[in-house]
This record gives C-alpha cells, sequence and structure tokens, in this order.
C-alpha cells in the first residue's frame, strides 16, 4: 500500500527513504504488471498527477474528502478483500464455439440409487423410452424379435454439443468384436450419425439382401446432457436360430461399460462421478443358453421369459477395477432365466479380463 501526498514529487526525484521505496516498488511492479500488492492512496494532493509516474495508470483511492471518507474506506477494504462492490457480468456465449454454455442447462441431481429428485429412476425418462419405441420400430421392419437395450445416463449435469457427442463417441469404441457399440459409418448417408435438436442419432439397418446376407440392426442415440441409449440385434441370430451364448453376453455387456465410462471421459466428466446403467435383453423365450465356440462347455438350458432387466451405479475412475463384478451383476439375473444358471466367479474373470487385452474367448 502506497500514500501518496505532498511527497509524491519527492518520490519522483527519489529523494531519501522515498527514493529506496520507489526502487523496490518499480521493480514489483515491472515483474508482475498485474499486482495488486500495492494500492496508491491520495490523503492531500490537490496537483494534478496524483501518484508517482512509476506506478503508470493504476487505480487509486482518494481520501481527500472528509465527507467521503467512510466510502473511500469501504472501496480500500473491498480492494484488500477482492470483493468488488459491482460484479463483472459473466461472457456471452462464443458463436465460434462448438461446446455449449452448461449454465442455462437444468440442474441434474441423481442419488446414489439412480433415482432422481422426482422420485423417477433416471433410465426411465421420457426420452430414452421414446428412443426405445423408434429403435423397435426399426427392428421389427427386419422382422428381427431379440435384442439388447443399454441405457447409461450421467448423476451430474453436462451440455455439449453434437459435434462434441460426435468426436466422443468416436474416440470411445472398443473395435475387439464384430461393430462396435455406437459405431460410426461414413459409407452411407442413411448410415451416418445425424445431429438434432437434442444430440445424435444413428441407425444402421442391414437386410438378408446385403452381401453378407445377414440380418443385423444397431441403433444408437446420445443427447447433449450425456445420457445415451443403444439397442442392437443379437450377435447369435446371425449364427444359429434361437440360441444365446453365455460368453458373448458377458463379452458383450463388458464392451458397453467400457464404451460408456470411455465416452463420458472423453466429454470432459471427472473421474469421481457416476452414472447409471440399464441393461436389457428381449426375445429370450425359447432360446437355448449355450456356449459360442467349443472350449467353454455349458450344458443347455431354456428360458421361459423374455425379458431380463438389470440396473446399477458405475463409478468412472473404478470401473477397471470392479469390471468384473459390474459385469456380472448385469447379467447374472439374466442367466438366472435359463433354469437357475449360474457361472462361478473365475469364468467371469478370464472372460472379462481376456476382453479387456482384445481377447474374444
Amino acid at each position: 500500500m502506497i500514500c501518496s501526498d505532498k511527497y509524491v514529487k519527492k518520490a519522483e526525484e527519489g529523494v531519501g527513504g522515498v527514493g529506496f521505496e520507489r526502487l523496490i516498488v518499480t521493480s514489483e511492479v515491472v515483474q508482475n504488471l498485474d499486482t495488486r500488492k500495492f494500492i496508491p492512496l491520495v490523503r492531500s494532493n490537490p496537483s494534478d498527477v496524483k501518484i508517482p509516474r512509476f506506478l503508470g495508470p493504476r487505480l487509486y483511492i482518494d481520501f481527500s474528502g472528509e465527507e467521503n471518507y467512510a466510502e473511500k474506506l469501504e472501496d480500500l477494504l473491498r480492494e484488500v478483500l477482492g470483493a468488488p462492490a459491482n460484479q463483472k457480468p459473466a461472457l456471452g456465449t462464443n458463436p465460434f464455439s462448438a461446446e455449449l454454455p452448461s449454465e442455462g442447462a437444468a440442474p441434474r441431481h441423481v442419488s446414489s440409487t439412480g433415482v432422481t429428485q422426482s422420485g423417477r429412476q433416471l433410465l426411465r425418462e421420457p426420452w430414452y423410452e421414446a428412443e426405445r419405441t423408434a429403435a423397435e420400430g426399426g427392428l421389427a421392419n427386419l422382422g428381427l424379435i431379440g435384442l439388447m437395450e443399454v441405457r447409461t445416463g450421467l448423476h451430474q449435469q453436462i451440455a455439449k454439443s453434437q459435434l462434441d457427442l460426435l468426436n466422443a463417441v468416436r474416440k470411445s469404441q472398443v473395435r475387439f468384436f464384430g461393430w462396435p457399440i455406437g459405431v460410426v459409418l461414413e459409407n452411407k448417408e442413411e448410415y451416418k450419425p445425424k445431429p438434432l435438436g437434442d444430440g445424435i442419432r444413428a441407425e444402421v439397418s442391414i437386410n438378408k439382401d446385403t452381401v453378407s446376407g445377414r440380418q443385423t440392426y444397431d441403433y444408437w442415440a446420445t443427447r447433449m446432457n450425456g445420457d445415451f441409449y443403444l439397442l442392437q440385434s443379437l450377435f447369435e441370430d446371425t449364427r444359429e436360430k434361437d440360441r444365446l451364448y453365455f460368453n458373448t453376453r458377458i463379452i458383450r455387456v463388458t464392451e458397453a461399460i467400457m464404451f460408456a465410462t470411455s465416452l463420458y471421459l472423453n466429454l470432459g466428466v471427472p473421474p469421481e462421478a457416476s452414472y447409471s446403467m440399464r441393461v436389457s435383453h428381449r426375445g429370450l423365450k425359447g432360446r437355448v443358453l449355450t456356449s459360442a465356440g467349443g472350449n467353454r462347455h455349458v450344458f443347455p438350458s431354456v428360458s421361459h421369459e423374455s425379458v431380463s432387466d438389470s440396473e446399477i451405479v458405475i463409478e468412472i475412475g473404478k470401473s477397471s477395477e470392479l469390471m468384473v463384478d459390474y459385469v456380472r451383476r448385469l447379467v447374472e439375473p439374466m442367466f438366472m432365466l435359463f433354469d437357475f444358471q449360474e457361472f462361478h466367479e473365475e469364468i467371469y474373470t478370464d472372460i472379462v479380463r481376456r476382453y479387456e487385452k482384445g481377447q474374444v474367448s
């Protein structure tokens, strides 16, 4: 803090102790032009030059008038404490930025069990149901019934542009097994992801008339707050009729967790955040649970139930460490529908950890 009065001229001339003080202050000001360490105070100085010139155009506080002493004292205290009377308004939206501001987004508060403030399960909100209706219509057009559905929703609020979402999906694909979740195809216009008002969507519908002769269906959507939806036909239906491969289901669910976790990290979500994931399988009734490949034997069993739903909460930073447990909790209830089928922890661990390394077993 610098007091400036009738000694301003002496300070300019470098007289006595004032000159020494000037050297110290000048050095500090030159090294750090933005420093707030020095606040010029004017008490009795009728001249036009209120503060020493070496301080440049710095704001000073004028205590010359007794009638506004209290007001100037408040100004000084606010400056020292960094509490200005008038706050600088926030910047507006950058028209050249791909990222949308989050200030205008409605806050999201979700409990550790995936329940919103309204008391509804996060993954049962209308957006997911609307996507489900659209996707099931596309699946039905191919005459397919069996499907896997994945829903994920962040427990915190974000706001991203369509371009942010597309780039994050591209980076998050796991290319170890067939077409990845969140597949992005550019070879045909109808397969390309489409930017819409609330996010992006993609539908890849392959009928029997293609070169492969196999019907497959993939539909995915994600919106600006990070919610993600996937519906895809069962891989098993391209190989055998009315089968469900237990190891393929473990692999697909592992991929879903790996994809969702990477998606949120690529969107800038911190590792300590959580998200809800719901995995559903439909069209199970009459299917036989077996194994893909001959290296994992399982006694064939049939399901008398058509639908299996499982939902858990995943901590992003712990997804790799707890991957086996997360996968098991999502698929084990489905396997139970096949005559109480269970698999040992070692089997889950072997399949999951191998797949994380790119090995399909």
